[in-house]
């Protein structure tokens, strides 16, 4: 699988890594969600993103069971949810998580949302104790416009984890830029748009090129993504169907005939900004206790955006 070098280290990623949106929230799918992880990391997805908020812990448990065995082979990413962006609350937030991991250090640690309410420098500091101790390899920041970026730009986060897709390209336009120009990861979450692909405008031409190369639509969406320098993308799948098709992506390379296609096809919006919910902190806080109210199981605002 085709690989992207970590900034200021010897280390590099799988441009396709697994991502854990959903899992957790039921025990009758726990053991479906584990095998496909183990799958993913046999076929060199070994970057498994996940989160405290996601299923409030319950995917960080299955990821900490999935890979209790071969932590020393995955590069694990976990987010701090915004309502525990302040020093004290971020430190203990990253101490659950190593808990509900199962590990005593996580690679990447990622402010999930900006928040107004507390200085983004009191988070950073927080992940900058954390880095000193051990507990995490590096930080970062997810879902972050420029302007944010350029407020953690002293801290040099490593990671800003965005919604980018084949429909929803508008990170092209800034924030591609400025990751390439500051040695930032772009991190792309919901790259196959939660499965709605088909209802894309620009679908049969994306159907058209995979059907000439002998792939599927999803993995030329993908490699789309990834052709682009230091992107990755983070999809999830908890069937092995899905596992391998994804896996298969990190390894395609689509001619510049195919690129120019689907640029036609998927033309991007001429906005700067990222189409996501403003970072209003009620709106975390009440989305945060929401799904502690429902037992794992709650409708995001992530699930708003696509």
């Amino acid at each position: 699988m085709k690989q992207v070098p970590i900034p200021g280290t010897e280390r590099t990623l799988p441009v396709i890594g697994q991502g854990t949106w959903g899992m957790g929230q039921s025990r009758a799918h726990r053991t479906r969600d584990i095998l496909a992880l183990r799958l993913g990391i046999s076929l060199g997805m070994t970057l498994i993103d996940t989160a405290e908020y996601y299923a409030t812990g319950g995917a960080e448990e299955v990821v900490g069971e999935a890979v209790a065995d071969c932590r020393d082979k995955v590069y694990l990413v976990t987010k701090v949810w915004p309502s525990h962006a302040g020093y004290d609350d971020a430190l203990d937030a990253v101490r659950g998580s190593l808990r509900r991991l199962r590990t005593d250090h996580i690679d990447a640690v990622l402010l999930h949302w900006p928040t107004r309410s507390v200085p983004l420098v009191d988070t950073l500091r927080a992940f900058s104790e954390l880095q000193t101790q051990g507990a995490i390899g590096c930080f970062g920041v997810s879902n972050f416009t420029l302007r944010w970026l350029r407020a953690a730009e002293a801290a040099r986060p490593v990671f800003n984890q965005v919604p980018y897709s084949l429909r929803n390209r508008r990170v092209e336009n800034a924030i591609l830029p400025y990751a390439h120009t500051h040695g930032q990861i772009v991190m792309a979450w919901s790259p196959l748009g939660h499965g709605r692909m088909r209802a894309w405008a620009g679908y049969p031409a994306l159907a058209a090129i995979a059907a000439l190369r002998g792939v599927t639509p999803q993995q030329v969406a993908l490699a789309f993504l990834t052709a682009r320098p230091n992107v990755l993308a983070i999809p999830k799948a908890v069937t092995p169907d899905h596992v391998r098709s994804n896996a298969a992506a990190g390894d395609l390379d689509l001619a510049p005939e195919d690129l120019a296609r689907l640029d036609a096809a998927f033309p991007r919006s001429p906005q700067a900004g990222l189409p996501l919910l403003p970072p209003y902190d009620a709106f975390f806080r009440l989305a945060w206790w929401a799904g502690r109210l429902q037992g794992r199981g709650a409708a995001s605002p992530l699930s708003l955006i696509d």
